[in-house]
């Protein structure tokens, strides 16, 4: 669906966008705190029936809490669109890497089938509220990119919704140096 490609692409790049400003606008950290800033991720998802690409976005709200928003192209049943948004809770750090767990609310498209009349089957359309939960653990390589790992279980709400489980892996910006 070329309508859905373009959406995508224009949502990933608003998400940029947003992002890249509320970094700029980010007040400095006093001294001896740390404060991360925004972190933008790009990445391809495997799943249990699924494969996509998408972006998140995650914004830092206190010490361990941050709240991201993500936008997602699945390509299964049919090409679809999906976006979230959660709650992440940082874990202690392991060496570098963060462990964070992770839940929320989203909305995605989906498809399913059904048998008409003549026995033939039709394909059907949808959308669904979901919820997820899952968790993953972000690595940085240095001040300004890191990877992602994130593994996420969701569930549409309604009698035809897919439940889902999904293992991404991305490669995560944070416009500005961080302190």
């Amino acid at each position: 669906m070329i309508f859905n490609r373009h959406v995508l692409i224009a949502v990933i790049a608003g998400g940029w966008l947003t992002a890249a400003g509320a970094a700029q606008a980010q007040e400095a950290a006093p001294v001896g705190q740390s404060r991360d800033g925004v972190e933008v991720t790009s990445f391809v998802a495997l799943g249990s029936t699924t494969s996509g690409i998408g972006a998140a976005v995650r914004w830092p709200l206190c010490a361990n809490f941050s709240v991201e928003w993500e936008m997602s192209q699945r390509y299964a049943e049919l090409n679809a669109l999906g976006t979230s948004v959660s709650l992440l809770f940082d874990l202690p750090k392991i060496g570098a890497a963060t462990p964070y767990v992770a839940g929320g609310l989203g909305i995605e498209q989906y498809g399913y089938a059904t048998s008409g009349p003549s026995a033939s089957i039709l394909k059907h359309a949808a959308t669904a509220v979901t919820v997820n939960a899952g968790g993953g653990v972000r690595v940085p390589v240095d001040d300004t990119w890191g990877v992602r790992a994130d593994m996420r279980w969701s569930n549409g709400l309604g009698s035809q919704a897919p439940e889902r489980l999904r293992l991404y892996n991305g490669i995560t910006f944070a416009p500005g140096k961080r302190d």
